[in-house]
């Protein structure tokens, strides 16, 4: 299930909005490299060895980039490792697509009890949240 949503994103003192992806699909949390640099500059870290990740339209992309971010949901400021991404798939299936600028996997999603609700979309249950 995938499902899109406005989020805030904070790193290194900075702040910017974006939209996100919510896919139970997707292992991992990533962000595009260029929007990423357009918001917070080139302040992200180099992994010690890339990792190659399979991507939603079946091929692998490398990811060799990483930085430490807080995704703000509704208020709720959950930190988190995001892989920044180099190259972004473009078609799918022999369908051109655009991908938000953050894509939320489900590892995140499980973390912090983030649930794709079909009738009320994007819902964080509270009850695993300790504030």
């Amino acid at each position: 299930m995938r499902a899109l949503k406005d989020v805030e994103l904070k790193f290194m003192g900075e702040e910017a909005r974006c939209t996100a992806l919510f896919d139970t699909g997707s292992g991992v949390t990533v962000i595009q490299r260029t929007f990423f640099e357009e918001v917070f500059g080139v302040k992200w870290l180099r992994l010690s060895k890339p990792l190659k990740l399979c991507w939603i339209n079946g091929n692998y992309i490398e990811a060799d980039k990483y930085a430490q971010l807080t995704i703000i949901i509704d208020g709720f400021e959950l930190p988190e490792t995001v892989f920044v991404i180099d190259k972004l798939v473009k078609e799918v299936e022999d369908r051109r697509i655009r991908l938000p600028e953050l894509i939320v996997g489900s590892g995140t999603m499980d973390k912090y009890g983030i649930v794709l609700d079909p009738k009320e979309g994007i819902k964080i249950a509270g009850a695993t949240l300790i504030l």
